[in-house]
């Protein structure tokens, strides 16, 4: 039970930390900042992690093995590998815009000196699962001869990561939704990209029809959140003295 309640605490103060690094970046967030948007002590903080550079480490390694159970979902499904390769710029495009943990970690790796370990580094972890993917489409004969598994993949990373750029610099009711913007990309290159037009029905806008399932999940998701950090603050409190 100790153990759990522990577990609780240090999940609730990384995701506090994930939120604070968001949304301040790595020099503006205090201890103080992430105690306080986990509303624990600063005793419990101290306990759990060492410093704010520990805080930040387990901020990216969170992110990346979130990345990595996410993409193993869609890559579990029957499809082709191509289709699972548009459904991942999808799924790395929805989690820089809607979870703290993934835009925190990318912030980190920009602001910070982070290795080129696919563990820590969300842009190599993206990278290795892009290019995997490309290289079981390469396979299954799917991509023209001439498009190498490398440049399948790093184009698959720019179409995601700058479509979620573009949306992020647009008014938020602009009305454009970075899925269509993805599917209005993705029905030019696949022209330049499949092997046998016309062969298959891969979709452009993602295996899903809308994407909103995803989304429930994210909300689901970040009210799991919620009640982890209830469970670990109302532990603090047993444990601290009245």
């Amino acid at each position: 039970m100790r153990q759990e309640r522990a577990e609780l605490t240090r999940q609730a103060l990384t995701m506090a930390a994930a939120t604070s690094f968001d949304r301040l970046g790595y020099q503006r967030t205090t201890l103080f900042e992430v105690s306080r948007g986990a509303a624990m002590s600063k005793g419990a903080l101290s306990f759990h992690f060492g410093s704010k550079e520990e805080l930040a480490d387990t901020v990216r390694r969170e992110a990346c093995t979130q990345s990595l159970k996410a993409a193993d979902a869609l890559r579990s499904g029957e499809q082709p590998a191509l289709q699972t390769l548009i459904d991942l710029t999808h799924l790395v495009a929805h989690q820089l815009e809607h979870d703290h943990l993934a835009r925190a970690a990318v912030k980190l790796a920009h602001e910070l000196d982070t290795p080129p370990d696919p563990a820590v580094n969300p842009f190599a972890c993206w990278q290795q699962v892009f290019t995997d993917v490309a290289r079981e489409a390469e396979k299954e004969g799917s991509l023209r001869c001439e498009a190498t598994t490398e440049a399948v993949a790093e184009l698959a990373f720019c179409l995601a990561s700058g479509a979620h750029s573009e949306q992020a610099g647009r008014p938020v009711d602009a009305g454009i939704d970075v899925h269509r913007r993805l599917a209005a990309h993705w029905e030019l290159l696949l022209h330049g990209l499949v092997a046998r037009p016309g062969a298959g029905e891969l979709r452009s806008a993602g295996s899903r029809t809308d994407w909103r399932p995803m989304a429930a999940r994210e909300d689901a998701r970040e009210d799991a959140r919620e009640e982890t950090t209830r469970g670990a603050r109302d532990a603090e409190q047993e444990r601290t003295p009245a």
